[in-house]
């Protein structure tokens, strides 16, 4: 009786046991589909077709109107006039584009051949400069920088305002007026002035081609470069323009002959007026840091000198300053000096310029250092040096034009040829696979020369054109990212980001990545698409929302 009574006890309250389980599975499945349920209701999105983006701009009024038979609240409908606006905007400027990609100014700015003969002016232009800083240092000119300033300096060399008494923690340095009595380009600064030996050009037309102008000037006595801003779009697209010179007499001797003309095109010519030089002063140096900063130039400067092909840089040969050497700082300023100047780098805004004007006109004549331990919450240089990092790890060099066409001809392969071994690389003119697309090319150009070339010709404008549409779409994707935030992989936590919500001092400017190229093999597996630097989040309108 015993063992029939505990056999059916233990039954039945393995049987309760099992209806407990069920009926907590029936609840957890009610609660799951309780919380899905929720949270398909509280995800509910609002999908409206935008009125047509190629016509005009509608007011919030107007767009509301369209869609008030829609029953969605207004805060939503403000976030969906927003996204309109934004879309709006890109559309236009993808009609501007089509509508004057065949003139000059455009195909200079865009044009991959244009593009790269810009570069290759720009490098031996860094060439140039790189031998005249070499012998300065070989003979002991900048044994005297000092690029480190007391607060009594700061005092004595600058005009003061109200930005020297701000203690505000997320602008991590000061911007200053220089006092006209001081030269920044003597010892202990050895600045740069890009308004000497230049003359200024007031009206450069939108006809006129970027290589119009350099043919014409180059024939002058003493030219070195010139350098020419955006079309101005309040006065009918017209750029103006700088022309730099090698000395005073040949800058007078441009001036006096007053104009120049270039395709029934006048240019005139003008003495470049002095302006007020303003400097900025970087508030929140830590120096337990400045050993990285020093190893983060060193190698920022070995990449760069690779892409402007410079060799036999004394800067980064040797063994690196201990923090307690006397002769630290001037190695760090010396290399701060050198990227400036050299490269239109300026390592403590983590900014990079096409042209030392530009670099002087965005972030100053120099960028100098407090010499105080305040400590600054915007941990400014831990964002300096992951700004340094990416481009030490992303190349700005853009491919020749052939090697563009020669990726696409790899690309035609790899989608004609569906039977192809794993990893192989066929040929569009006969049955070969191979392991690389090197050796493709190299096949083609031997075996198919004829071919090779016809496909050349055939594919260039449509190379030209698909790199065109690329530059121009990064470039607007680039100047639309006017908020201040940012994320930096490594450089700050993401939690920290987010909470703290870090800005970017006014007048940042950072480099946006043109284009990352990868070598022919890596390129055809996985085609390189346009990257932008920074992942930029939307400080007014989070488009998740909608």
């Amino acid at each position: 009786m015993d063992e029939r009574a505990s056999s059916r006890s233990f039954s039945s309250a393995s049987s309760s046991v099992s209806n407990l389980s069920k009926d907590r599975s029936r609840s957890n499945s009610k609660k799951r589909n309780f919380k899905y349920k929720k949270k398909q209701i509280k995800r509910v999105k609002h999908t409206v077709e935008f009125p047509p983006l190629d016509q005009s701009l509608l007011n919030f009024d107007q767009f509301q109107e369209l869609y008030v038979n829609n029953d969605i609240p207004t805060e939503k409908l403000r976030l969906l006039y927003q996204t309109y606006e934004r879309k709006w905007e890109n559309k236009q400027k993808e009609l501007f584009f089509d509508q004057h990609k065949d003139e000059p100014w455009i195909q200079d700015k865009y044009n991959p051949v244009n593009r790269r003969e810009f570069q290759e002016e720009r490098n031996q232009l860094a060439q140039n400069r790189f031998n005249e800083f070499l012998k300065q240092y070989n003979m002991g000119g900048f044994n005297n920088i000092n690029l480190t300033l007391t607060e009594m300096q700061v005092m004595d060399l600058f005009e003061l305002n109200d930005h020297f008494y701000n203690d505000d923690p997320d602008v991590p340095f000061w911007e200053f007026q220089l006092k006209e009595s001081v030269d920044i380009i003597k010892a202990p600064f050895f600045g740069s002035d890009p308004n000497q030996n230049s003359v200024f050009i007031k009206n450069v037309p939108l006809p006129l081609s970027r290589a119009d102008v350099v043919k014409s000037l180059s024939q002058m006595s003493g030219y070195v470069s010139l350098t020419l801003s955006e079309p101005n779009k309040l006065q009918n697209y017209t750029r103006i323009g700088w022309v730099s010179f090698d000395g005073e007499e040949y800058c007078n001797r441009c001036v006096n002959d007053e104009s120049i003309t270039i395709k029934g095109h006048v240019l005139q010519f003008q003495k470049q007026q002095e302006k007020r030089k303003f400097v900025r002063v970087f508030k929140s140096v830590e120096y337990n840091k400045l050993l990285k900063d020093l190893q983060q130039q060193r190698e920022l400067i070995k990449v760069l000198d690779k892409e402007k092909g410079i060799s036999g840089n004394p800067l980064i040969e040797g063994p690196l300053k201990d923090r307690d050497d006397p002769t630290f700082n001037r190695q760090l300023d010396i290399q701060t000096l050198y990227l400036r100047r050299i490269h239109n780098y300026c390592y403590w805004s983590g900014a990079e310029f096409s042209d030392y004007r530009l670099l002087v006109s965005k972030v100053g004549y120099h960028f100098f250092r407090l010499d105080q331990k305040k400590k600054c919450n915007l941990e400014w240089q831990d964002i300096i040096q992951a700004l340094c990092n990416r481009r030490r790890e992303e190349s700005s060099d853009e491919l020749p034009l052939s090697e563009l066409i020669d990726n696409e001809i790899i690309q035609m392969g790899l989608k004609q040829r569906n039977t192809r071994q794993k990893d192989a690389y066929p040929c569009i003119f006969c049955e070969k696979q191979f392991q690389g697309g090197t050796f493709l090319i190299k096949h083609i150009s031997l075996k198919h020369e004829k071919q090779y070339w016809e496909h050349q010709q055939s594919l260039r404008q449509q190379v030209i054109d698909q790199q065109m549409a690329i530059n121009h779409k990064i470039e607007r994707i680039s100047k639309a990212t006017i908020q201040r935030q940012i994320f930096l992989k490594g450089a700050i936590d993401q939690a920290q980001l987010q909470e703290n919500k870090v800005q970017l001092p006014i007048n940042f400017a950072p480099r946006v990545q043109q284009r990352q190229y990868k070598d022919l093999d890596s390129i055809a597996q996985d085609k390189t698409q346009p990257a932008i630097m920074f992942q930029i989040r939307e400080t007014k309108v989070n488009y998740n929302d909608i």
